[in-house]
């Protein structure tokens, strides 16, 4: 077990984590869990379950990111597909229950064997080894990608899979400002006094 406290440079505590995996531990497999999702043990197990050293070496669960969409927040499943055009999307329409391949994953929850992790140094810039595997920056004219669809490109030029089980289901928590827009928002589309229940 390794915590690495948060300095608000996610993508160095992330490689932090990788570079003491791999020179402090002899285990097989990295579970990376952000300090924000809550893992219930079922879906640990269908984690454990799903992941191959050869045939799915990088496993990911079903976590949701939070965007917001005008006042309205819309959870976005932080698994990704390809577009005709090359871009990614969050896989909406993913097959509930199941083991499919994707795109790009966050890297919230994850399983990594150690064999993809070590390729991805080997082959880094000797000057760069120890930071080589979560970088962040801009792609294709000025557009902000994210150290974890990074990493999943990375892992894609290796020639590595990835996949994800839709049923390893892993809450995420975020703190939100409450505020009278967000309760507009909400009383135009309900009857008041419904919703109560948990609250008697």
């Amino acid at each position: 077990y390794h915590c690495v406290e948060g300095t608000g440079l996610l993508t160095k505590s992330r490689n932090i984590i990788v570079k003491h995996f791999l020179d402090a531990a002899d285990a097989d497999w990295l579970l990376m869990v952000d300090s924000d999702q809550r893992v219930p043990l079922q879906s640990f197990d269908l984690l454990v379950q799903t992941a191959d050293k050869k045939k799915r070496p990088v496993v990911s669960g079903l976590v949701f990111a939070a965007v917001w969409n005008g006042l309205s927040l819309r959870p976005v499943p932080a698994i990704f597909v390809q577009q005709e055009n090359g871009g990614i999307l969050p896989y909406d329409n993913y097959p509930k229950n199941s083991v499919v391949e994707i795109q790009a994953a966050g890297a919230a929850y994850m399983l990594i064997h150690r064999s993809v992790l070590e390729t991805m140094r080997e082959k880094a810039n000797p000057d760069n080894r120890d930071w080589c595997w979560f970088q962040d920056g801009p792609i294709n004219g000025n557009r902000w990608l994210s150290e974890d669809l990074m990493f999943s490109g990375r892992l894609r030029d290796h020639g590595f899979k990835i996949h994800a089980h839709t049923g390893a289901r892993a809450g995420h928590h975020k703190m939100l400002w409450l505020e009278e827009p967000m309760f507009d928002a909400w009383r135009a589309q309900n009857e008041p006094g419904t919703g109560l229940s948990q609250l008697m």
